[in-house]
């Protein structure tokens, strides 16, 4: 079922292809290079939001209700019946504190978790493995092993205790997604469109769906879904967020946004709603069991593209560009506020115990109050901020271009501490049981921990 813009009736369905994959029995000691020559695969950054214009009326979705003003929401014209309002999608609010299964720590992308233990100064490399090639999403952890996916195009688990290979998986393209974990499964976007799901223990391929690619530009699946019951839920370059059963990887529902490139960022699922920013200018909210549309934001007159959203306590957040943090209430999309920054703000925010954090392009961290978006401090980070911050304990913690990892109080923004890590750091850190995991532009994965006081 295709909602939204420009609907193909005489589309053809997308594939549903279970198929078992090869299992890569590739070994490595904590540290070493997983290959013998050097990467090819250069750092494939996500493009500049600045470079990109939204395309007009026929990459938009088609207006389905009057709307409140510039500023205001574009609701649907149908309200939903009390029975889609009761209707339970309960995904895990978060996962356990020894995990960090999805990126920014839970569905709803809050980048918070309270009860986490992260590392403390002074820091250290408790391993490093390289995989060959750029790692720009985030690492997840689960049941004991770190997930990375890497541009070179595939998706590698490894032991948390020491960086060695537990399995490598193959994908017909490169991959800047976060792989994704529930339920005993990884799922994991790829440059091919594909979006494939494998056995979280051994890597061995499940199914794969691959999305419609039907429009001029990149065919890709650039973030990793959101899984609700029995239904995972992505953003695509092709301008859809897509409904996928996670039994058989068949399509349930699919919902067009238009723009060039889509929905790069990821999704987030909360109160049965799916949230997705969009290069067409426009936030959206969907009914996660039948992508109908809820309401959709269509921020500044100048705005062009969206962070992934953010949502917490009936608020989701998000960044736009050109620059700016906005609050848009979750049930009907009215602009709660907005706050200008310097640069663009293209890295989804965190928000925890009243405070959102978010980082943008002209190297600053920015901590608002919730409820208004007053400004309580701001810090220079030292390179550009595409990392999203993650809030564990009383520390921001986030990367930057410039390759490092940063941890800031989150009281005031002074710095705590600071790894230097080989490249870019667009990688959003997962952080459990001490440790912080990330990625860079040369392929490695750390995992840093407290060093020796």
């Amino acid at each position: 079922m295709d909602r939204g813009a420009e609907a193909d009736a005489g589309r053809l369905p997308r594939r549903a292809v279970l198929r078992r994959g090869l299992l890569a029995g590739v070994g490595a000691l904590g540290g070493c290079s997983l290959f013998d020559g050097p990467s090819t695969d250069g750092p494939e950054g996500p493009p500049d939001p600045d470079d990109v214009t939204a395309t007009g009326s026929e990459g938009r979705p088609t207006p389905t209700g009057s709307g409140t003003g510039t500023h205001g929401a574009e609701p649907a014209d149908r309200e939903p019946t009390p029975a889609e309002r009761e209707r339970a999608v309960t995904p895990d609010a978060q996962s356990p504190a020894g995990e960090w299964r999805v990126a920014q720590a839970d569905d709803a992308r809050t980048g918070w978790k309270a009860d986490a233990l992260g590392p403390e100064s002074p820091v250290e490399t408790a391993w490093s493995v390289g995989l060959g090639g750029g790692v720009q999403g985030s690492v997840t952890v689960a049941d004991g092993l770190a997930y990375a996916g890497r541009a070179g195009g595939s998706v590698t688990a490894v032991e948390t205790v020491d960086g060695v290979v537990r399995w490598m998986h193959e994908l017909d393209g490169g991959v800047r997604a976060t792989p994704t974990v529930a339920d005993g499964l990884v799922y994991c976007g790829d440059e091919s469109g594909d979006l494939v799901a494998v056995d979280a223990a051994d890597g061995t391929e499940q199914w794969s769906f691959s999305v419609a690619g039907d429009r001029p530009g990149p065919t890709a699946v650039r973030s990793g879904p959101v899984v609700g019951e029995s239904v995972a839920y992505v953003g695509a370059t092709d301008g859809r967020v897509y409904a996928v059963g996670t039994d058989d990887g068949g399509e349930r529902w699919s919902f067009d946004v238009g723009g060039f490139l889509g929905v790069v960022a990821p999704v987030a699922l909360a109160d049965s709603r799916v949230f997705a920013g969009s290069y067409a200018g426009r936030l959206y909210a969907l009914d996660a069991g039948d992508g109908s549309e809820r309401w959709r934001y269509p921020g500044m007159d100048e705005t062009r593209a969206w962070s992934g959203p953010t949502v917490a306590d009936g608020v989701v957040y998000a960044g736009g560009v050109p620059g700016g943090v906005f609050a848009v209430d979750a049930g009907d999309g009215s602009e709660r506020w907005h706050v200008s920054t310097d640069r663009p703000a293209f890295a989804s925010p965190a928000v925890a115990d009243g405070t959102v954090y978010a980082g943008t392009d002209g190297g600053n961290v920015l901590a608002l109050a919730a409820a208004d978006g007053s400004e309580r401090w701001r810090r220079e980070a030292g390179g550009a901020v595409k990392s999203s911050p993650v809030v564990v304990g009383e520390t921001v913690v986030f990367g930057t271009t410039a390759g490092a990892v940063v941890a800031l109080d989150t009281a005031d923004g002074r710095e705590r501490w600071r790894f230097d890590a080989d490249g870019a750091v667009t990688s959003s850190p997962a952080v459990v049981d001490g440790r912080a995991y990330v990625g860079d532009a040369t392929g490695q994965v750390y995992a840093v921990g407290t060093g020796e006081r």
